[in-house]
């Protein structure tokens, strides 16, 4: 197993990688397997809290407790990677560890008890790999945006616009830091310690960022601040069922100001103890959430920003993906390039050996439905007539039929579990509820309150499925018999009619019937009758391949 700095050997295989960050308030492990198409799949992520940084506010040093137990969990996370077979295994220390009078010793300390090199990193390295995980996960490429990263003893602040980075600000504005500057502000009622904590958060950003050279459009989250809010945010709305969320389910949760401020004051009133009951928010977060917090609201407001959005990996991810990049050189290369989402929805199908000829066609007829609808009545798409809108019609098309992996029973069902689950590259998590609820709703039951996973949703949420799971339904039904027979549909909308004329060489009496069995959703949202008419072979016959490209190209 090589150590940090040390590429390890070439291999065209999987890999299995370690990461260790050593941070203020936690320190955490990473064990993944790696794949030279630039992905990795995760399978262990440990956490030990040692507050290594307790009392570096005051004393400037780490303390020989919090030494000795960081030192016993760094060695068990040693011994968990070494168990998954890893290759190489680095660990990076942050604000403490570069901060503190003894670093050094600590770091020869770990050195010397585990045989690993403990590499303290700078604040501008801590925000290059925050930003390398953000913008692996999120398409930038049209955006302005703040990649901010609160730890325990410092926060990161990127600014960048089309992907490109424009500014680094780095500060000293830990959770668990200013906690400790400000004895009491953890507790209800201690308002003077609170203020104090606002006015020198103000005050820090006013000094160290100055007037932003860019306004940014929203934030990117990372860090235990944001998982945690997100956590409380979706929980407080949840059912029981949904307890069971996977970690990067809150992947891409948006969260308004006003949200953030609303959740300061109501988590200000409640007692540490009472505090721990809060669904959502863990022990370790009980007494620095408030500074946590008093940071966000602080930077979305001198950024002038409204809207967070929260990214559940970090730093690292950032350097899994840096060591990833060092092993397979074309998957870095890979990485600088945008993320294209309907190459990782492809690939997600894949793995699943969905049906690829069925699912492109049903995926191309959706298509031509919208936009015939588009063209004809935009009022009865209403929201969902926008090109994202499009777009995610696209992909859950695409989708819809993932769940025969699992069984043919069912499968819908199948289909929403797996691509809520399924990590996309480039979706939030939001985008993955939508479309998973698309396809849910292709087939039997259409959408429901009763349903728990259509009823979390929010309301313009709720009908953007109902509308677009009209479309996939009719979409679906007219390849009932997955032999691409209907090859391209023309609608023509007259008064309360939709008529489908549809192109076959022979009449498609099965598909009209399937489309016709799947019709009601349609006509309940846009309030439009669908009639099913063979119209002929309207169009030569295409070969197999053609047809795939016009498939590949129908996004265009």
């Amino acid at each position: 197993m090589s150590g940090p700095g040390q590429n390890g050997h070439s291999s065209v295989g999987p890999r299995r990688l370690g990461a260790i960050d050593v941070g203020t308030n936690s320190l955490r492990l990473i064990v993944a397997e790696a794949s030279p198409d630039s992905t990795y799949r995760v399978l262990d992520d440990e956490k030990a809290i040692t507050r290594l940084g307790r009392g570096l506010a005051r004393t400037n040093r780490l303390h020989p407790d919090t030494m000795e137990e960081s030192v016993l969990a760094i060695a068990r996370m040693k011994g968990i990677a070494e168990g998954y077979g890893v290759t190489s295994l680095r660990v990076i220390g942050t604000a403490a560890v570069r901060e503190a009078e003894n670093g050094p010793q600590f770091c020869e300390l770990v050195k010397q008890r585990t045989g690993l090199s403990l590499v303290p990193i700078t604040a501008e390295e801590e925000a290059r790999l925050a930003f390398l995980s953000a913008s692996h996960a999120f398409d930038l490429r049209e955006s302005t945006c703040a990649v901010v990263d609160i730890g325990g003893g410092s926060t990161e602040i990127v600014l960048a616009s089309g992907g490109i980075v424009e500014q680094v600000y780095t500060s000293p504005l830990g959770a668990v830091r200013l906690t400790e500057m400000f004895p009491g502000v953890e507790s209800p009622g201690h308002e003077p310690a609170y203020n104090a904590l606002r006015k020198h958060v103000r005050k820090a950003l006013r000094d160290l960022v100055g007037p932003p050279p860019i306004s940014p459009q929203f934030i990117i989250g990372t860090g235990g601040t944001f998982t945690t809010v997100a956590s409380v945010s979706m929980q407080r709305g949840s059912t029981e069922r949904d307890s069971g969320m996977l970690p990067f389910a809150m992947r891409g949760h948006e969260l308004q100001r006003s949200e953030i401020r609303h959740t300061l004051d109501w988590l200000r009133q409640i007692p540490i103890k009472a505090r721990l009951r809060v669904p959502g928010l863990s022990a370790d977060r009980a007494e620095i959430i408030i500074a946590g917090l008093a940071v966000v609201e602080g930077v979305m407001k001198h950024l002038g920003v409204n809207s967070i959005r929260v990214h559940d990996r970090g730093i690292r991810d950032g350097l899994l993906l840096t060591m990833l990049g060092e092993i397979y050189p074309s998957a870095e290369r890979q990485r600088m390039e945008p993320v294209d989402r309907l190459r990782s929805a492809r690939h997600f199908a894949q793995n699943c050996r969905y049906e690829e000829a069925h699912s492109n066609h049903v995926a191309t007829l959706a298509l031509q439905v919208f936009d015939q609808l588009a063209a004809q009545r935009p009022e009865v798409l209403r929201d969902a007539g926008t090109p994202w809108a499009r777009e995610i019609l696209y992909i859950a098309a695409l989708l819809h039929d993932v769940g025969y992996f699992i069984n043919y029973s069912k499968h819908h069902k199948h289909s929403y579990h797996l691509i809520v689950h399924s990590d996309l590259p480039g979706f939030t998590h939001r985008e993955l509820e939508i479309i998973a609820n698309i396809a849910r709703y292709h087939r039997r039951a259409e959408p429901k309150l009763k349903h728990a996973t259509f009823a979390k949703l929010a309301e313009a949420d709720r009908a953007l499925v109902s509308r677009l799971a009209g479309i996939l339904r009719t979409a679906d039904g007219l390849d009932r018999t997955h032999t691409q027979s209907v090859r391209s549909i023309r609608l023509r909308i007259a008064g309360d009619d939709a008529c489908f004329l549809l192109d076959a060489q022979e009449e498609p009496s099965v598909d009209m019937w399937g489309s016709d069995r799947k019709g009601s959703l349609f006509e309940k949202i846009f309030r439009l009758r669908p009639r099913f008419e063979w119209a002929g072979a309207l169009s030569p016959t295409l070969s197999s391949t053609e047809r795939t490209s016009r498939t590949h190209h129908a996004m265009n």
